[in-house]
């Protein structure tokens, strides 16, 4: 198997730093690969976070530009790879293969890059709204009692999955509605405030968006509630890899849960966001 292509991240936060590096190293054995270095001159490329200024600059003073995926609100000139956040592993991924690609030989063999994402701004990938999918009744706006219940989002393109964590909120006080489309899901998230939204991972084929997406959407275009809380969204997975965790914690996602549902992680989560909330009823 080819080394590792050697990749430098200057300007993240220490958990970003350390959440792509354990991502890199999860994705080891896959071509190309690559591997966490400290040294920008050891490095064939670069993963920058805009918002350091000194990073970008640093990077533009080494004339490496070209060999950098910029990560943040604003990309410098010149820039051919940049997203914004939270941070997609996968996406990083698609840049740095997109990079390889550019760079082999026409006489070297280089594995089928992913495709490269459309940067910020591009058509797609967030839907236009749309109606008529929703699994559960419509929620109708009411005012705000001092001991409303706490509601939760649920998006599953699965019936059986969206009614048995349904079951379980419900003993716990929460009011649940269901979606089972992404963008029946964002139509309501823009109608009124949530405390919880618990995605699945995989939505199927009748959504625009799978969960790990939705949930960057949300984390971008978050409504606050009432008391300036964000909702706390919770991905909901038959996947049960440390791969696939970090993937979900990178696209800005608070907990992550297995299925089929374990009670008490479910219990653990619900404590310690909103432990007014009590224990099981």
């Amino acid at each position: 198997m080819p080394s590792p292509y050697r990749v430098a991240l200057l300007g993240f936060s220490a958990f970003e730093r350390s959440a792509l590096g354990s991502y890199f190293r999860l994705a080891i054995n896959r071509a190309p690969a690559y591997e966490q270095v400290d040294s920008v001159a050891d490095a064939h490329f670069l993963v920058i976070d805009t918002d350091h200024g000194d990073a970008v600059r640093a990077v533009q003073a080494l004339d490496r530009v070209d060999d950098a995926v910029f990560v943040g609100a604003q990309a410098p000139e010149g820039a051919s790879a940049w997203m914004m956040r939270p941070i997609d592993p996968l996406h990083v991924l698609r840049e740095l293969d997109a990079m390889v690609a550019d760079r082999a030989e026409p006489t070297t063999e280089c594995a089928r890059p992913l495709p490269r994402s459309p940067a910020p701004g591009a058509a797609g990938p967030w839907p236009a709204r749309r109606s008529g999918d929703l699994a559960g009744p419509d929620p109708t706006p009411a005012a705000a009692a001092q001991r409303a219940p706490r509601r939760a989002l649920l998006v599953d393109d699965s019936e059986i999955a969206l009614r048995f964590l349904e079951t379980r909120l419900q003993r716990h006080g929460l009011a649940t509605v269901r979606a089972t489309t992404s963008a029946k899901a964002i139509e309501l998230l823009s109608q009124q405030d949530w405390e919880f939204v618990f995605l699945d991972v995989e939505l199927g084929t009748g959504s625009d968006l799978d969960g790990l997406a939705l949930c960057q959407h949300i984390k971008r275009h978050q409504r606050l509630g009432a008391d300036e809380r964000a909702p706390v969204i919770a991905m909901v997975s038959a996947h049960h890899s440390q791969l696939d965790r970090v993937r979900a914690t990178l696209a800005g996602a608070d907990a992550y849960l297995d299925k089929p549902l374990d009670g008490a992680a479910l219990e653990q989560l619900l404590q310690r966001h909103w432990p007014a909330q009590g224990a099981l009823r």
